[in-house]
């Protein structure tokens, strides 16, 4: 039973997405270490015409039982003393206690540690230059390393990257960034970035503090570390919502293409497709003929290719919900969909994903039971693909 003003929070978030993913995220958070869950770096300027609404936010996580550092002038160290005294006492006001450190100082990870265990918010300031913006990034991923820390958090006032870009931007032929109203949704280091920098569609801002976050990330010790950028207003959003409403930035992992089944683990591809179906499969799926499996190595995400008599069929697509958050659905997608430039799909006619399979097809034929997908077929053979959709056996037990 959650506390009263815990529920409230989830009540709040279940109006800017669904309450299922915001208890799922919840649950995750809470399954880590108290210190681990997250660092907040916020652009000075918003301490002072943000900092009562940041500090509400920061009361809505501790309602939830989540506390994390507050860091103050990472980009512009020279107004950080004022904007953390201006902080703390917003926080006061929220009901919140704090403590107030320099960067750096000697083991200031243990003393975090204790605060954040005690339930107070540790307001960290920078009081000097420390040898630039890389400098303090650099620093700020070693304080991380030591807590454990798995999101680094950064509110600025721009909110997320790319917000002048149109929806569904396409950065190279069937490449397309997973976009919000904020921005850039979803960015994959691995596969986005020599892109971006290729297009030269990112402000400079922009550019450089990705290059920042980049080096961050692409060090050993911040493998599965992710760096959330947001308007301070969107933080709950962005954390807690598989849609977000800001710009994930994350390390990204190759997806893997496998010929067959039995070079897979079967059981944990099973398990994703059973899940994210809600049905089992029928016991004879995995000696259906195979053309394909593109699969994440940690099996969070998976696409199977089938071969027909008109076009490869993209018999299964699945995503477990916090990796659907992470962008992983449009990384396996843009894996095969390189590869496989004609293939053909069906979907329950009342499965929400429809309308982003519309944005990935090039036509669709709605029947009350299916609605049948093609992408890169032949319009003389559109009749020959709705039939052979339509003609094809359940995958999944009634």
């Amino acid at each position: 039973m959650l506390p009263a003003t815990a529920e409230a929070v989830l009540t709040f978030l279940d109006s800017v997405g669904r309450r299922s993913e915001a208890e799922l995220y919840l649950r995750l958070f809470r399954e880590l270490p108290r210190e681990s869950f997250a660092i907040v770096a916020i652009e000075g300027a918003l301490a002072r015409s943000n900092g009562g609404a940041i500090a509400e936010q920061l009361r809505f996580l501790a309602d939830l039982g989540l506390f994390a550092p507050v860091v103050l002038g990472l980009f512009e160290p020279a107004f950080a003393v004022a904007a953390a005294d201006r902080l703390l006492r917003r926080l006061g006001s929220a009901g919140l206690d704090a403590a107030v450190y320099e960067v750096p100082q000697p083991d200031l990870a243990s003393a975090l540690r204790a605060e954040l265990r005690q339930g107070r918010v540790p307001v960290l300031y920078y009081s000097g230059d420390m040898g630039g913006t890389d400098a303090r990034f650099a620093q700020l991923g070693r304080l991380g390393r030591e807590l454990g820390s798995r999101k680094l958090v950064l509110l600025r006032q721009a909110g997320g990257l790319g917000s002048g870009l149109e929806r569904n931007f396409e950065l190279a032929p069937g490449h397309h960034l997973q976009m919000n109203a904020d921005g850039i949704s979803v960015i994959n280091l691995h596969g986005d970035y020599d892109a971006l920098l290729e297009r030269r569609v990112l402000t400079r801002p922009d550019r450089e503090l990705l290059d920042r976050v980049r080096t961050l990330l692409t060090s050993e010790s911040h493998a599965s570390t992710q760096v959330n950028v947001a308007a301070p207003l969107a933080m709950l959003r962005e954390l807690f919502t598989v849609r977000g409403a800001g710009t994930l930035i994350k390390r990204g992992t190759p997806v893997l293409r496998v010929g067959s089944y039995a070079e897979l683990d079967q059981e944990r591809l099973r398990l994703l497709l059973e899940a994210s179906f809600g049905r089992p499969l029928v016991p004879d799926f995995f000696s259906h003929p195979l053309l394909a499996v593109y699969v994440e190595p940690g099996y969070r995400g998976a696409a199977v290719l089938e071969p027909s008599p008109v076009a490869p069929v993209l018999s299964k697509f699945a995503v477990e919900p916090v990796a659907q958050g992470e962008g992983m659905g449009r990384d396996v997608w843009q894996a095969f969909a390189r590869e496989v430039p004609s293939f053909i799909w069906r979907a329950r006619s009342n499965n929400p994903i429809c309308s982003w399979y519309a944005q990935q097809c090039d036509g669709m034929q709605r029947t009350e039971r299916w609605t049948v997908f093609w992408r890169g077929v032949d319009p003389t053979r559109v009749a020959a693909v709705v039939v052979e959709m339509l003609g094809r056996p359940e995958d999944f037990q009634q």
